[in-house]
């Protein structure tokens, strides 16, 4: 077996989640792509992996994004036809660590999305699989990082930092799931989604949850305020700036 093929099996045939899923019958789409960028040996590599998913809005055809991610520490070992075995209670590979690590995010999401704190079981599995991951010294997984796995898992189970698991379901419920009249969605309604990240920013400048959303949602967020009026575009790019300055190619859309 490849290791194309492994990795579909591993993702695609396991159950995840005993949280009840989509009852609508619709699916997250995700990707997962994996670039490896060198051979260490004959078995053991280094490389990339990109994690994208979007779920479909629940009352148009239209979708929304809910991760695109870069993870460019990707080392690990991988013998040709060895079969992909995970344990979230004795973390063994650190390929499948990472892989079962993203299907967890993408979950938790998703569901989060769907109703108020919905992918707490799945943020506490990513933490669960980054503590085992931690002892084992492979990178990606340090704790002093701000901006890694074991950050992002952090932060998803900080109560603290609860109010914006809070503000992503108010959005997608709000925005993605309930449109405004003509079935067109409303800028008005994401503000308030912007001033809690505004406010974030200035409590928890280093937070790894802003740039999160940022990379998922930014496009898609200076589409929906670029049908606002003039002044409410002024001044949400200017609150985008603060958040995202290296972007201010894309916010210029709203000036």
């Amino acid at each position: 077996m490849s290791l194309e093929e492994a990795l579909h099996t591993f993702i695609n045939g396991r159950k995840w989640t005993d949280v009840p899923f989509h009852t609508d019958g619709k699916r997250t789409n995700c990707s997962f792509t994996l670039v490896i960028t060198e051979a260490l040996s004959s078995n053991s590599f280094r490389g990339e992996l990109y994690v994208q998913s979007h779920r479909p809005a629940e009352n148009s055809a239209c979708v929304t994004p809910m991760l695109n991610l870069r993870d460019p520490e990707m080392e690990f070992d991988y013998t040709e036809h060895q079969p992909l075995q995970f344990d979230p209670h004795f973390i063994q590979g650190n390929l499948t660590a990472i892989i079962a690590y993203y299907a967890y995010l993408i979950l938790g999401l998703d569901l989060d999305s769907r109703s108020s704190l919905g992918g707490t079981s799945c943020f506490r599995n990513m933490e669960l699989i980054a503590s085992g991951a931690q002892s084992r010294g492979w990178s990606g997984w340090e704790r002093r990082n701000s901006r890694n796995r074991s950050a992002i898992a952090a932060a998803f189970n900080d109560g603290t930092l609860e109010e914006y698991r809070q503000m992503w379901f108010d959005y997608h419920r709000k925005e993605s799931d309930m449109p405004g009249e003509n079935g067109k969605p409303e800028p008005e309604r994401i503000v308030s989604s912007l001033r809690l990240l505004s406010a974030l920013h200035e409590k928890r400048l280093a937070t790894v949850l802003i740039r999160l959303f940022g990379d998922a949602k930014l496009e898609e967020m200076v589409t929906l305020l670029s049908k606002a009026d003039s002044r409410e575009r002024k001044q949400s790019r200017e609150a985008l700036l603060k958040l995202y300055p290296a972007r201010s190619a894309e916010l210029d859309r709203l000036k």
